[in-house]
């Protein structure tokens, strides 16, 4: 039965593989499988908001779409049948399988009680070993990545209420699996060194029993490359010749997806860089964490003047590899951002498409900085109103371009914003937006940041910042009678001051 039928959230967890092997459309399965139930009772809110998000799941099977419909069903609970439990123990599956630290830990624990469960009434102990198996094996992915150990925890807090429960019932199953585990190395190593020596033929080690090493996620597809442009509109008049020029190259063929770099070295420079910011770092990072190519969902960062927020944003980008571009929004009076008919003499194609054009990329980055400036009148378009079909995924993806006028997919494109406040964003933008707000650096941190602007000051001035000597304690005591933490821009003009006085000094 392996890949050929949707199996059930048990014979998952104890490694039936997906349907047809393909975790996605394993995904798009139980979502059209279940629709038809509870549409009968979509009149009543929640059951229409389980069928809206899982009418979203066999459009767009990702992790976004698993989240949302794991936090319509954990609201919903009672409201729904019995049967949410599995649905969510499902949601939890796809998203363990698709990387998400916090998931396998949930997981780790539901296979532990069903051990425990199984134990109980169960004659067959495989059966709870094999959950048990399960259980450790999604509890070390959990917490395999140091960067993720303090998610420890969560585990540990959910577990205190009932320890005695959880010695007495599978401690007796952990230790035989781990003896089960070491005789299988055991044998394996002994059918490795009798190979190497001769006395055993190789073709003989295929029915040695042997501790399997997992090459990556089941199921897991990873996208590399995405066709942008499929075609291009009346591609035989004047302007639609221009267009085709324009886009030659591009239409028709798969743009690539910039990859994920090295996740831990890129938390380590940015929080080199903004120590005072390490839990937007971790947030945002987690979105790239869970993909197999970089893109952060639509972000606000919102902070007080001058808090480092536009240069973080920059920095995140430029340490992801994501080729992007800042657009000051401060007096943007019109609906620009979505393009203009090529048949204006002005006619130009929408921001993101500009983008994917000019850096040749399915998935290129915009800063959208002080978004809350923006004009407000609508004679010309609003940009607001502009930006809402790019940062749905559905819309996105066949957004029609009025340059192009063709349907072009930009669903890739990673879209940060900064704010000074919530005041001036439109309800609709806000509610398509995750917003997060961007802390004030401290004191504490004028070590880091005072080497930080020294650099910067050299090399504004083509200067090494081994040229010169950081704030001695005599000088950074000056700056903290001056500066008490907040806006970095006053911190710079105050060491301006101090590299002024050495110059007097000396």
């Amino acid at each position: 039965m392996a890949g050929l039928h949707l199996p059930t959230e048990q014979e998952l967890l104890e490694g039936m593989p997906f349907l047809a092997g393909d975790i996605r459309q394993d995904m798009q399965a139980f979502a059209e499988r279940l629709m038809p139930r509870l549409r009968k009772k979509a009149e009543r809110i929640h059951f229409a908001a389980v069928v809206n998000c899982l009418e979203q799941l066999t459009v767009s099977p990702g992790v976004e779409e698993l989240r949302a419909l794991k936090g319509v069903l954990e609201e919903a609970t009672a409201s729904l049948p019995d049967s949410v439990r599995s649905w969510r123990l499902r949601c939890r599956i796809y998203l363990a399988y698709l990387g998400d630290h916090r998931a396998a830990f949930a997981l780790a624990r539901d296979a532990i009680l069903m051990a425990i469960a199984m134990q109980s009434y169960s004659k067959e102990p495989v059966t709870a070993l094999a959950m048990m198996k399960a259980a450790l094996g999604w509890l070390f992915f959990a917490t395999s990545d140091p960067e993720y150990a303090y998610l420890g925890r969560e585990i540990r807090t959910a577990c205190r209420a009932e320890p005695a429960i959880m010695v007495d019932h599978y401690g007796g199953l952990l230790v035989e699996f781990v003896e089960h585990q070491t005789q299988e190395a055991l044998l394996a190593a002994i059918a490795d060194e009798e190979t190497a020596n001769g006395r055993l033929p190789a073709s003989e080690t295929a029915n040695t029993p042997s501790v399997s090493t997992p090459t990556g996620y089941p199921g897991s597809a990873v996208v590399s490359s995405v066709v942008i442009f499929s075609q291009v509109g009346n591609a035989n008049t004047g302007e639609g010749k221009k267009v085709a020029k324009e886009l030659d190259g591009l239409a028709g063929k798969a743009l690539p997806l910039v990859p994920v770099p090295d996740l831990k070295a890129a938390r380590a420079m940015l929080k080199a860089e903004f120590p005072y910011a390490t839990e937007v770092i971790d947030t945002v990072l987690w979105d790239v964490a869970l993909r197999s190519h970089v893109q952060i969902r639509p972000t606000i960062l919102v902070g007080t003047p001058g808090c480092g927020k536009s240069r973080f944003a920059t920095r995140l980008l430029k340490v992801l590899n994501l080729p992007h571009d800042m657009i000051p929004c401060g007096g943007v009076s019109d609906g620009a951002f979505a393009g203009t008919p090529r048949r204006w003499s002005t006619g130009e194609p929408s921001l993101p498409v500009a983008l994917i054009t000019r850096y040749k990329a399915a998935g290129p980055g915009a800063i959208l900085d002080e978004i809350e400036k923006v004009g407000t009148s609508r004679h010309n378009g609003q940009a607001h109103d502009a930006l809402l079909a790019f940062l749905e995924r559905e819309t996105a993806s066949r957004f029609h371009d009025p340059y192009v006028q063709a349907p072009c997919d930009l669903s890739h494109v990673t879209w940060l914003m900064t704010a000074n406040s919530l005041e001036g964003l439109s309800a609709p933008l806000r509610d398509r937006c995750r917003v997060i707000p961007f802390p004030e650096a401290g004191q504490d941190h004028l070590a880091v940041l005072s080497r930080q602007i020294l650099a910067e000051l050299l090399a504004d001035q083509g200067l090494d910042h081994r040229w010169i000597s950081p704030l001695d304690e005599i000088e950074l005591e000056a700056v903290t009678k001056v500066w008490p933490g907040g806006s970095l821009r006053k911190l710079r003009r105050v060491i301006e001051v101090i590299l002024a006085s050495r110059g007097v000094r000396h």
